[in-house]
């Protein structure tokens, strides 16, 4: 026991270090272009010549930037806390499609491009897409503001960057670009890199942003449906279609699940269904296919997705997939759905297969996930279980784990005890672990009482 306590120290030390959390600076577009260096010129290209101009004298690395007409319903790094939707991470670039937590919509108006160039080649090295309104360093580089660019010329520029870029980041944050014009010429050109180009960067990104674009269901539906198309394409693309904002989705994924052969591509469809915005027809579609899919696996990607759905129907519904489904990893799924939802129904069965006589991994899950769970309720059970002299040693270690994901405040003094006082050295062992990880200064006391005995 003193190994481990000397073990779980080191473990303290690492825990105590956190990052800093995001303070979510703002200011205003105009304050941010101020500190910006102006650059006159008759168009975009003109322009970046004068910029690489006057970065010439310096010597040094250094943005061009310059504005463009943003489309609607997309924010990149907005100053926001909590959020409900997709969001997708490129580079430094943060790109959210959703609501916040009181359902408006989420979408920011002044955006730019901003481009890293070599002083020596003029060679863009970095090329990422900033939110005037966020207060940043810009690695300490000048950087030269172009104003705002048309469209035509800015979706040509960015055009040609994504067709010249090797095979790496550069690419895929071309097509981030162009995609967030608003433009009527853009779905055009992703589809263009679609069918044209060698780069899978190119291709990949093209057919996610292609659904957040809207209006090309049917396009999306013969990449999924084409066999001789690349498996990831088919699978992204199915994924476009369940992300995408327009009506009719889950109509358009049905007929895909019917008649897509390759079982790993009808699984995405089938993931797909759970992101659509016709709630209804999607909550009927997955159900249907929880309960009668041959292939298991796909049965638990459509309990998954029923998880999502906040409501009494979708709980009644996991609770009878539970006990009808002899399959246990079936069961450990539908358990997961069930601790999605926030209703106390949810929450009775998970108490109910926890004390049941279930197999172990069964009722091993259902522990678990009444640690996750943040009610009294929970930790109650979660602390008779782990302090009880006559349960399974197996399923009081699980107890303790799970303790050990709730708050300290509660935790701490809790695993304090089990570690002191526990019969069972497994379960004592469990305890000692969970506040090792847990970086409390209260553990860190524990464990220097311990070791001076």
């Amino acid at each position: 026991m003193r190994y481990s306590i000397i073990l779980f120290l080191t473990i303290i030390a690492i825990a105590c270090v956190s990052a800093a959390a995001d303070d979510l600076q703002t200011q205003s577009p105009t304050t941010t272009v101020q500190s910006f260096m102006l650059v006159e010129g008759a168009d975009l290209m003109a322009k970046l010549d004068a910029a690489q101009a006057r970065a010439r004298t310096r010597q040094t690395p250094y943005w061009s930037a310059y504005a463009f007409d943003v489309r609607s319903g997309v924010a990149v790094d907005p100053a926001i806390r909590e959020f409900h939707g997709s969001m997708n991470t490129i580079g430094d670039t943060a790109v959210f499609v959703g609501t916040t937590a009181g359902g408006m919509t989420v979408e920011t108006r002044n955006l730019a491009i901003f481009l890293l160039r070599d002083p020596a080649s003029n060679q863009i090295t970095r090329m990422e897409v900033y939110n005037l309104e966020r207060k940043r360093e810009y690695s300490g580089y000048p950087v030269y503001w172009l104003g705002r660019a048309n469209n035509e010329e800015s979706l040509n520029y960015l055009r040609a960057i994504a067709a010249a870029a090797p095979l790496d980041m550069l690419s895929e944050r071309a097509v981030l670009g162009i995609a967030l014009h608003d433009d009527a010429r853009v779905g055009g050109m992703l589809k263009n890199f679609i069918t044209t180009s060698p780069n899978p960067r190119i291709r990949s990104s093209s057919v996610y942003w292609l659904g957040q674009v809207g209006g090309e269901q049917a396009f999306l539906a013969s990449l999924v449906r084409n066999e001789a198309e690349d498996k990831k394409i088919r699978r992204s693309a199915a994924y476009a279609i369940g992300q995408s904002r327009d009506r009719g989705t889950v109509a358009t994924l049905q007929g895909l699940y019917e008649s897509v052969k390759d079982v790993e591509v009808r699984r995405s469809v089938i993931s797909a269904v759970g992101n659509s915005v016709d709630e209804q027809p999607a909550f009927t579609f997955l159900l249907g296919v929880a309960k009668n899919d041959p292939d298991w696996e796909s049965r638990r990607t459509a309990i998954r997705q029923l998880g999502h759905f906040q409501r009494d129907d979708a709980v009644e519904e996991l609770i009878k997939i539970y006990s009808s489904d002899s399959n246990v990893e079936i069961k450990k799924t539908a358990l997961r759905a069930l601790s999605e939802s926030k209703s106390t129904r949810a929450e009775d069965k998970l108490f109910e297969i926890a004390r049941s006589n279930e197999p172990l991994d069964v009722r091993r899950q259902a522990i678990r996930l009444l640690g996750e769970r943040v009610s009294q309720r929970s930790f109650d059970f979660l602390s008779t279980t782990a302090q009880s002299t006559d349960a399974n040693a197996e399923v009081q270690v699980q107890a303790v784990r799970a303790i050990g994901e709730r708050r300290a405040e509660e935790s701490v003094p809790l695993l304090i005890k089990i570690a002191r006082t526990h019969p069972n050295q497994l379960v004592r062992k469990q305890a000692i672990r969970s506040l090792g990880e847990s970086g409390d200064p209260r553990a860190i006391d524990f464990f220097r009482e311990v070791l001076s005995k």
